[in-house]
């Protein structure tokens, strides 16, 4: 696992922390606690159920248990694989690099070439880096704008559908529709 990577995973645990610190606790975040403390079987037993159901992140967390063999959890690329993909089917950036990574493992390197090449669509920094050093052609993030290009034709649909207050003339020179 890249030292980025491991950057990625302890900041999620991190804000799942703070998060949970602040009232109940939904399971993916107790997980995370328990994933912190090093009581990596109770983490399992929260997030196996969310992972089944489809839960990305639940997905995500179970592919680090299985890749890693962290507590009673052999360790298993194919099953790490499992639930990386799992999650990086639904567009979770951070499973994405962690499939590639493990089916570099497993010698499928065309299969994570593609999912590095993915992730780098979304802008993910750690699959530019790794295609930079397999001599692959870097794609332009250009899922990651076109998502804030749909985010800011959004806000300016919400803008123009503001009424400004009927006081303010100003205000309604400059924004009337």
């Amino acid at each position: 696992m890249s030292c980025s990577s491991y950057i990625t995973a302890l900041l999620y645990l991190l804000v799942t922390f703070l998060i949970a610190s602040c009232g109940a606790t939904p399971p993916v975040d107790q997980g995370a606690i328990y994933y912190e403390q090093g009581l990596y079987d109770q983490a399992a037993i929260e997030w196996r159920p969310l992972a089944d159901e489809g839960d990305y992140l639940a997905q995500y967390c179970m592919g680090m248990l299985s890749r890693d063999g962290l507590g009673s959890t052999r360790q298993s690329h194919d099953d790490a694989a499992h639930w990386f993909l799992e999650s990086a089917e639904q567009s979770f950036v951070p499973a994405m690099v962690s499939l590639a990574e493990v089916q570099t493992t497993l010698d499928n390197g065309n299969a994570a070439e593609s999912w590095l090449i993915l992730a780098a669509r979304w802008g993910s920094t750690e699959a530019i880096a790794l295609l930079q050093q397999r001599g692959v052609p870097v794609p332009e993030p250009d899922l990651y704008a076109q998502i804030l290009q749909e985010q800011e034709l959004e806000r300016h649909r919400l803008i123009r559908g503001m009424r400004p207050p009927k006081h303010s003339s100003l205000v309604e020179n400059r924004y009337t529709p």
